[in-house]
This record gives structure tokens, sequence and C-alpha cells, in this order.
């Protein structure tokens, strides 16, 4: 796995430790199958299999090496799996949130062997710390902070602490939108597949729509550039993307749970001509500068789309949400947002041809404005509730688990996860602060 500062190759997913360890947890054999977990699956199956590359930041890989021999002594199946792919970085610069620290010593030398040695130590001396702050999505409990632990060395060799350095382990505690909003934040100008758990989607969907772009100003922006505004208004902000039923697929080719991430490798790999037609369409969107581009872009890429999933497509085929956003660079967001937050739409208009909006914003010329990209984000979210309305989907699925795992699912906890997509799906977004 490679260490490198923020850069995101087309057609990129990033993975959330936590995602990873409720996978483990119950792949690895640690605990049974749950309604929740179903919902996890698919989204780790879907994004494994249709996005080319992966990320995981720098704080959670250092989480899960941490934590790894306490809570998955025996082994994580699906975190190997997907670290001996060639294409997957662990990425730093993921905010800077504040630190406990919950272990230190002092070491002679501030080195990979000192390190290693510290976190045997707090492991051993903290597996119960560590086991307490484990967590699993849960529909009827909403997770309310999550813990994770990083390492980390003061002062310098021979020069302080009585010739000595220190290692140190912190534990960082976060709100599950403080996760969210801060990796949203990071990614703004990226296109970006999210693959992150259950417990976290009310603020996924919040994120990003408050990120996407909105219908007005894309009217706008299509009446300058001589769209169709009919034209423009079907590609603008949350869209619904079919998906092949790649969790049924899956299912009904193992046997039993250690079969798994040798098949999701065999159908990953049955399914890069899917991977090669999100990367192209990636890349055109964001090389395009105007528009008309980007629009006749996304045509390309639904057709293309289209035609490829009718390949595998049945009555349990699902759907997941896309949604195109202004990216930050363009500054669109800024130059147009703060005209409509104060005016009305024939004010709006008003200003736009008169290059005041960009006078407004500190722009020196709306012409260098109007070639910027606009549209150079494309982010996808699992549709966790196409799961519950199709219900051959979700009862084949049940079915292919608890045969799988030799268990049995608890069919009324449906009734509570129903209830918990629904006031996501109405309830107003939250601005958080």
């Amino acid at each position: 796995m490679n260490d490198r500062k923020l850069t995101i190759e087309h057609n990129t997913c990033i993975i959330s430790s936590n995602l990873l360890d409720e996978l483990d947890y119950v792949i690895g054999g640690y605990g049974k199958p749950t309604i929740e977990f179903i919902f996890n699956f698919n989204a780790f199956v879907e994004s494994y299999i249709l996005s080319s590359n992966f990320i995981l930041t720098q704080r959670d890989f250092e989480h899960i090496n941490i934590t790894r021999k306490v809570l998955f002594p025996n082994g994580r199946p699906i975190l190997d799996l997907l670290i001996k792919a060639k294409n997957v970085s662990s990425v730093s610069g993921f905010g800077n949130n504040i630190t406990q620290c919950v272990y230190v010593d002092k070491v002679e030398k501030n080195d990979e062997r000192a390190g290693l040695k510290a976190v045997e130590a707090f492991c051993k001396r903290d597996s119960e710390r560590i086991k307490s702050n484990f967590i699993l999505s849960d529909f009827s409990n909403p997770i309310k902070s999550v813990k994770t632990y990083s390492l980390g060395f003061t002062g310098k060799d021979q020069d302080e602490f009585g010739n000595k350095s220190q290692v140190l382990i912190g534990e960082t505690t976060n709100q599950p939108f403080e996760i969210v909003k801060s990796l949203f934040n990071t990614i703004t100008n990226h296109n970006v597949q999210a693959a992150l758990p259950v417990f976290t989607y009310k603020e996924q969907f919040n994120e990003l729509g408050k990120k996407a772009i909105s219908k007005e100003i894309y009217t706008t922006i299509s009446e300058i550039q001589g769209q169709k505004i009919d034209d423009a208004e079907k590609h603008f902000g949350s869209e619904l993307q079919s998906i092949p039923p790649l969790v049924s697929i899956v299912l009904s080719k193992v046997k039993n749970r250690e079969e798994i991430p040798k098949v999701l490798k065999e159908i990953r790999e049955d399914f890069t001509e899917f991977r090669n037609c999100c990367e192209k369409f990636e890349k055109t969107l964001n090389e395009a500068t105007t528009i008309k581009e980007q629009l006749d872009a996304i045509k390309e890429y639904k057709k293309f789309w289209s035609v490829l999933v009718k390949k595998y497509s049945d009555d349990t085929s699902r759907i997941m949400f896309r949604f195109l956003d202004v990216a930050k660079e363009s500054d669109y967001e800024n130059a147009i947002d703060n005209v409509i937050d104060t005016q009305s739409a024939d004010e709006l208009f008003k200003d736009l041809n008169l290059g005041k909006v960009a006078g407004k914003a500190g722009f020196l010329a709306w012409d260098k404005i109007k070639e910027k990209r606009i549209l150079n984000k494309f982010k996808g979210v699992v549709n966790l509730w196409s799961l519950l309305e199709n219900s051959p989907t979700i009862d084949s699925q049940i079915k292919d688990i608890e045969r799988v795992f030799e268990t049995t699912i608890n069919r009324k906890r449906l009734l509570i996860a129903k209830d918990y997509l629904k006031k996501i799906k109405t309830v107003p977004n939250t601005v958080y602060n």
C-alpha cells in the first residue's frame, strides 16, 4: 500500500475502516450477520467491484494496524482482499482532529521498531478499552461517537527528555457527521465513490445534498451557455443509476463465508469493462471546458452503461445515487450562490447578463469565470432504500446469507431499518456547524 498526499485517480472509492471492521467481524467469523450487515455488504460489494482504485485515510490505516490483533486475532479476510490489490493507497490530509494521548513511553529512536513495540504494549495493557470502543451499525441505536487510534512521536533523537524521544498513541473521538463532513470537504474537487457504514448514511446524504449543484445555478449556467433548460435539468443534482444485482451474483456463487473473498475477486475481474467505462467518463467530464461538452459526456456514459447493465439486470437489480457537484475550484459556487441568497431569479439574470456577479465576487471579468470547469465531480452513494422497496432483492439476499452463514436473520428488524431510512428521506437536512 502506498502512502501519499491527496491525489485521486479516476473512478476511485474511499473506504472507511469502520465499514471494513463490520464486514470482517461477520465474514471473519467473529459474529453473526444482521440486517445492518446486509446494507454494509451491499455498499462494499458494489464499490469494490465497480471502482478502479481505492483509498483509505492514513488515520484509518493507523487505526487498523493498532487494533487488528485485538479485534481480529484470527485474521481479516475483507481487509486482506482489499490491500492485496495494486491500486490501493493510504492518503493523508483528512482533517486535523484533536487527539487525546492514551499511551506514552520513552524510546531510544523514533523508528518503526519503536512504534511496533509501543503498539504491542498498548494493546496488551488496554485490550479491553479497544474492544469496548468497537462499534457495529445498529438501526435501533444510532452511533453517537467513533473512536480511532493513531501513532506518533515527539522530540528529536538525543536532545530531549533525557536524551530520549517519546512514542505516543492517541485516541480521537468524532461524531459521525464530523467524519463525513471532514471527508467530503477534503475531496471537494474529486470524483469519489464513498463506501461508508450504514450508520453514517444520514450524514452522507446530508453533505451530498448540501454540495449538489442547485437547480437555480444549473438553469442560469445553461442559459449563459446557450443550452436548452430541459436538457440541463435532466442532469442536475442527484440521479438514480441502475447497477447489476452484484450481491446476489456473489452470494449465488459461494457455498460458505470463507469463499466470499475469492468470489469477490473473480467477479471484480469480470466487470473490468464497467470500470473502464467509469474511468473514461470521469476523464471526459473533468477535461471538458463547457457545459455542452459535459452534458454530452453524461449522455454517452448513460447510454454505454445501460447497454452493459442489460447483461446482468434482473428483478433484483438496484440503483445508486449519483451527485453532480459544482467544483470549489470553479468559483461558481461562491460567485452565483451569493446572489441567489439575496435576490430573486429575475435579479440574478440581470446581474449575470451585466457581469455584475463577477464584480460582487471579486473577479476581474466574467470571461475569467465562464471558461472554468463546472461539473467536475460525480460522487456516488449506495441507495439503501432500493433494498427495502424492491422486495425480491432483500428477500433473496436474506435467504442467501442465511444459507452461506448457516444462521437465521431477524426479519422483524426490517421494520426498524425502514423507519430509520424513512426518517432520513423525509426529515429536512440538518446543517451542522
